[in-house]
C-alpha cells in the first residue's frame, strides 16, 4: 500500500467501513400518484464515436491533404460507415481562438477546415515527472525542454497539470492555462531528489561482485569453496535486486492509474506527457542476463519468467484506453550508447546485458504509447525535436466518427483504420474503444465533479457540510448531509408504501490532490401511501460522517435514480481545522 492510498484510508476511512451512515430522514408521507420523478433515460441510444487519426508521411511529416473518402474505419472486424469528419490543423485552431502563437503567423482569412462537423474540444495534458525513476542530471536536462515547449504551446484549447512521483503521489499545480504557473511548478522539480541513482548505485555493486568472482577464478582456479560463498552471495543479491525493483514498479504504476483517474469523465482530448528514465518490463533483467553470460549458466534465465511485469502495463494501457488517455512518454537517460551503464562502475558490463537493460526500461515507454495512440521519444539527446512530434499531435490531426448503438453495458471494442490508396503512411490512433454503462459514466462524473465542477443536477441535489468535531489529536469527524426534493425521484408502489431507489457516489480529494477511492451505497426511499401528497414538496435526507485530517476538501456526490436512470452530480469544497 503506497503513502498515498494509506493517507487516504485514514482520511476517508468512514465512508467505506461503519462510519458510513446513510440515514434518510423520512417522515410518514401519502402519494396519490403511482411514480413521480423525472423522465426516464435511454440507456440503448446512437452514440458517436470519435477518432483521432495522425497520419505521417515516411519522413514523419503531417499529411494534411486526406480527405473522408480516403479513410476507412472497422470496429470489432466490421466497417463502419464514417459520419463525422475533419481535418484540423494549427492555423485552425490558431483563427479559432484568435490567439497569437510563438512563430505562428495568424492566418487571415480563416483556415478552410475539411469537415463536416468541428467540435472544437478541450487538451489536458498532465506533465508527470517520475522522480523516483529519475536521475536528477536527465530530468533536468529534459524539463529545460519542456519548459520551452509549455511557453510554445499552452494556449487555448490546452490544459496542464503538473504532477511528481517519489514513492507518493503530489500534485504540483492542477490543470490551468497561466504559462508562469506551468515554468514555476517545473523549476521547483530542480531541487528535488532522484530514486534511479540509488538503484543505479545496487546494480553496480553486484556487477562489481561478478567480476570480482571472475577475476578471482583465474587468480585463485583452486578456491573453489570461497568462490561458491560468493557465488551464491551474488545470486541473492541479483534476486533481492529483482524482488525490490518489482515492488518499486507496482507503486509506480500504480500511482499512474492513480494519476489517469483524474482524467475521468473530462469531455476532450487527454494526454499524460511521461518523463523518466524509463520503467522495467522485468526487473533485474538486465543482472540476470549479465550473470547467466559471465558464468555460464543458461538455467537464470528462468527468472525472466518469474519477474515479467508486462502484464502491469497491459492493465495500465487498458485503464489509459477505458478513459481515453494518450501516453507520450519520454527517456530522460537520452541516446543510449554501448558502454559502460555508469562511470561508477570500474569494470565494463557484457554488452548483450547492457543491451537487454536498454530495451527493458525503453520497451515500456513504447508499449503504452503505442497501445494509446500516443508517441515515446526514446534513443535521443535532442528533446526539442521530439515534443515537436508532440505539438504536432495536438494541432494536426483527423477525427473520425461513426455512430453505434449503445449496449448499455460495458465493452471493449476493437477499432482499426486503413487509408487504402496511400500504404505508404503511417498511421496512429487509439486501438481499443470503451463502451461505458450508465453507472460507470456516473461514476467517472463523480470522480470528474473532484477537480472541475459538474453543471448537471436535474434531481436538485444539495449537499452541506455541518461543523468538524475533534475525533482525535489530528482527526476531525466532519458531518455531510444530502437532500433533494422527493419529487425528482420515482417511485412504485409495494404494499401500502411508494418506494423509490437510489444510488449515492461519493468521492474524496484534499487540495494537495490526494484522492479517495469512489464509495457507493444504495439506498431505499419508503413512503406510506396516504402521505405522498405532502412528501413531493419537500426533501429526502441522507446523512453521511467523514474522518478527516487538517485540510481542504472537495467532496464530489452522484446520485442516481435506479427506475429513470437519471443522474444528478453536486461538489462542496469545505476546509477542516482552518480558519478559511
Amino acid at each position: 500500500m503506497t503513502l498515498f492510498k494509506r493517507m487516504m484510508t485514514i482520511l476517508i476511512a468512514v465512508l467505506a467501513g461503519p462510519g458510513l451512515v446513510l440515514a434518510g430522514n423520512t417522515k410518514p408521507y401519502p402519494t396519490p400518484k403511482p411514480i413521480g420523478g423525472l423522465s426516464f433515460a435511454d440507456e440503448t441510444t446512437v452514440t458517436v464515436v470519435n477518432v483521432d487519426v495522425f497520419v505521417r508521411d515516411k519522413k514523419g511529416n503531417p499529411v494534411e491533404s486526406l480527405t473522408k473518402d480516403d479513410f476507412r474505419i472497422f470496429q470489432d472486424g466490421t466497417p463502419m460507415p464514417i459520419t463525422n469528419f475533419a481535418a484540423l490543423n494549427r492555423d485552425f485552431f490558431v483563427h479559432a481562438f484568435q490567439t497569437p502563437i510563438p512563430g505562428v503567423a495568424t492566418p487571415t482569412p480563416a483556415p478552410e477546415v475539411t469537415a463536416t462537423k468541428v467540435q472544437i474540444k478541450p487538451i489536458y495534458v498532465i506533465i508527470y515527472i517520475d522522480n523516483m525513476n529519475l536521475r536528477p542530471l536527465d530530468r533536468n536536462r529534459v524539463l529545460r525542454a519542456v519548459k520551452q515547449w509549455v511557453r510554445e504551446n499552452l494556449h487555448p484549447p490546452v490544459h496542464i497539470m503538473v504532477v511528481s512521483y517519489n514513492r507518493s503521489l503530489k500534485v504540483e499545480l492542477p490543470f490551468t492555462q497561466d504559462i508562469p504557473e506551468v515554468i514555476s511548478a517545473l523549476e521547483a522539480q530542480k531541487m528535488r531528489t532522484g530514486g534511479r541513482q540509488t538503484r543505479d548505485s545496487d546494480r553496480n555493486e553486484i556487477i562489481d561482485l561478478m567480476n570480482q568472482y571472475i577475476d578471482e577464478e583465474h587468480e585463485r582456479p583452486g578456491a573453489g569453496s570461497q568462490n561458491a560463498v560468493l557465488y551464491n552471495q551474488i545470486l541473492r543479491l541479483m534476486q533481492s535486486f529483482a524482488d525490490e525493483e518489482s515492488s518499486d514498479l507496482r507503486f509506480a504504476l500504480g500511482a499512474l492509474q492513480e494519476t489517469i483517474q483524474t482524467f475521468s469523465g473530462l469531455p476532450g482530448r487527454k494526454m499524460i506527457l511521461y518523463v523518466s528514465d524509463g520503467l522495467p518490463m522485468a526487473p533485474g533483467a538486465d543482472l540476470i542476463q549479465q550473470f547467466a553470460s559471465m558464468f555460464q549458466n543458461s538455467s537464470v534465465l528462468t527468472l525472466l519468467g518469474r519477474y515479467d511485469r508486462s502484464q502491469l502495463f497491459r492493465s495500465l494501457a487498458a485503464r489509459a484506453n477505458s478513459q481515453g488517455v494518450a501516453f507520450y512518454t519520454i527517456d530522460a537517460a537520452g541516446l543510449q550508447m554501448q558502454s559502460d551503464i555508469s562511470a561508477e562502475n570500474r569494470f565494463t558490463s557484457r554488452l548483450d546485458a547492457i543491451g537487454v537493460g536498454t530495451n527493458n526500461y525503453q520497451d515500456s515507454l513504447r508499449y503504452l504509447a503505442n497501445e494509446t495512440g500516443g508517441q515515446a521519444i526514446v534513443n535521443t539527446n535532442n528533446f526539442h525535436k521530439g515534443l515537436e512530434k508532440f505539438t504536432a499531435d495536438l494541432f494536426t490531426y483527423y477525427s473520425l466518427g461513426y455512430t453505434i448503438t449503445t449496449s448499455g453495458g460495458d465493452r471493449i471494442h476493437r477499432i482499426k483504420v486503413e487509408i487504402p490508396d496511400h500504404p505508404e503512411y503511417k498511421l496512429r490512433y487509439r486501438r481499443r474503444y470503451v463502451e461505458k454503462s450508465l453507472e460507470t459514466r456516473v461514476e467517472d462524473m463523480v470522480v470528474t465533479g473532484l477537480v472541475f465542477d459538474v453543471k448537471k443536477n436535474p434531481m436538485q441535489v444539495d449537499v452541506t457540510a455541518g461543523t468538524p468535531a475533534p475525533a482525535s489529536a489530528d482527526q476531525w469527524t466532519v458531518p455531510i448531509h444530502v437532500s433533494f426534493p422527493l419529487r425528482k425521484i420515482a417511485m412504485l408502489p409495494e404494499g401500502d408504501d411508494y418506494v423509490g431507489r437510489v444510488v449515492l457516489f461519493v468521492a474524496a480529494r484534499d487540495h494537495k490532490g490526494d484522492q479517495s477511492d469512489l464509495q457507493r451505497q444504495e439506498h431505499e426511499v419508503r413512503i406510506p401511501a396516504k402521505d405522498y401528497e405532502k412528501a413531493k414538496r419537500e426533501r429526502f435526507g441522507i446523512d453521511l460522517s467523514l474522518l478527516m485530517k487538517k485540510g481542504g476538501y472537495n467532496v464530489s456526490v452522484g446520485l442516481m435514480d435506479q427506475i429513470t436512470r437519471q443522474a444528478s452530480y453536486k461538489r462542496l469544497t469545505f476546509y477542516v481545522g482552518l480558519d478559511k
